[in-house]
């Protein structure tokens, strides 16, 4: 019992002081290879993750304030599913769980992979203000300071920024 209180009072002993010092490289790679919330705005190899390209902004045809939101992507067939019989090509993307729910119910679970979509968007000012956090935000004795709305530690330096 000592022994995980000693530990506990030295994490938070090492978190009280964490800073972040982010460098100009890695500051730049906001502005180019990566989207504004830090993602790859590359899409992958295969071409199954397509590149970010500013997200979802326009409003969805026949889209009225107050009303029901419409699903964008409601004409989107299932590239495939992926079932008990088929699990094993699928095995490398699929969690132990979802395994698990496939076995235990081979002849009603399954799972339908519909194409990658990259929409996430927000507005300007909170790219704005993410991107002052990146290099101003800090801890102190557990406290945040210099930081915006927004996202604060974007570019990780420290578990207590993660937390």
């Amino acid at each position: 019992m000592i022994k995980h209180t000693m530990l506990a009072l030295t994490a938070i002993g090492l978190m009280s002081s964490a800073t972040t010092t982010v460098s100009a490289d890695e500051t730049a790679r906001l502005k180019g290879e990566l989207t504004p919330f830090g993602a790859e705005k590359a899409g992958n190899k295969d071409g199954s993750i397509p590149a970010w390209a500013g997200g979802y902004t326009t409003p969805i045809p026949g889209f009225k304030n107050g009303g029901k939101r419409a699903d964008p992507f409601a004409a989107d067939k299932p590239l495939y599913q992926v079932t008990a019989r088929n699990m094993a090509e699928h095995a490398d993307r699929l969690t132990e769980g979802v395994k698990a729910m496939l076995k235990k119910y081979p002849d009603s679970f399954r799972v339908d992979v519909y194409p990658t979509r990259r929409t996430a968007a927000a507005p300007q000012w909170v790219y704005d203000n993410t991107a002052c956090n990146v290099v101003k935000a800090e801890l102190k004795d557990l406290m945040l300071a210099g930081v915006y709305g927004g996202i604060f530690f974007l570019i990780l330096k420290s578990s207590a920024e993660a937390i």
